[in-house]
């Protein structure tokens, strides 16, 4: 990790008491229970000020430093839980790293352009939403851009074909299908069946009388 790159930091609590009644407790005076963990240590029973994690989310920071006492440590977001209205975070897991080590996770594909494919009338689909990473922990992107520019019918973007930041690789088979163009079913054949349907419930009225 080069000498001027600067992880983002916050404070963290210790927690002394655990269960759901304490958690309620540290929500009303603004906080967020977290649970640290990670590099073959003893999980830690943190919490966090509520502001300072909304603030790393809105600006789609995974990686950063927790402040324990004047302890610091080097933590990347691995999972949020919500309440149910998906406004407020209740609970917050961080794993211990080190920012220069590899890491791998999932990360969101996002479709860009329009397909000329889809404009003629195909249908666009999309197998493969997310994509397994395998980068510089400091490194991750917030998602991996597909192009779909010239996409006509019956073309395909594969994994291999999927741009990744440099010095980072793609988990997933190389021959699995991000996103494709199908050919629309021909109205032709939707009335032929209708009308075979309708043929075969005449037959079947008939056979009944």
């Amino acid at each position: 990790m080069s000498d001027d790159f600067v992880l983002p930091r916050i404070s963290a609590f210790k927690r002394d008491k655990l269960g759901s009644i304490e958690s309620r407790r540290i929500r009303r005076a603004g906080r967020v229970p977290a649970v640290v963990y990670g590099h073959e240590q003893e999980p830690a029973h943190v919490c966090v000020e509520d502001h300072d994690l909304q603030n790393l989310i809105k600006n789609r920071e995974r990686v950063f430093e927790i402040d324990v006492d004047g302890q610091v440590e080097e933590t990347m977001l691995r999972e949020l839980q919500w309440d149910t209205f998906g406004t407020q975070v209740l609970h917050v897991d961080l794993i211990r790293i080190n920012a220069s080590e590899r890491v791998t996770v999932e990360v969101p594909v996002r479709l860009r352009g329009t397909s000329p494919g889809v404009v003629s009338g195909g249908i666009l689909e999309q197998p493969l939403h997310t994509l397994e990473l395998d980068c510089l922990a400091h490194n991750i992107p917030d998602d991996l851009p597909v192009r779909i520019n010239a996409l006509e019918i019956g073309d395909a973007i594969h994994v291999s074909d999927v741009e990744v930041p440099r010095g980072s690789k793609i988990h997933n088979e190389g021959d699995q299908v991000v996103v494709h163009v199908i050919a629309a079913q021909p109205e032709e054949a939707e009335a032929e069946v209708s009308d075979a349907a309708a043929e075969s419930g005449e037959a079947a009225e008939s056979a009944a009388e």
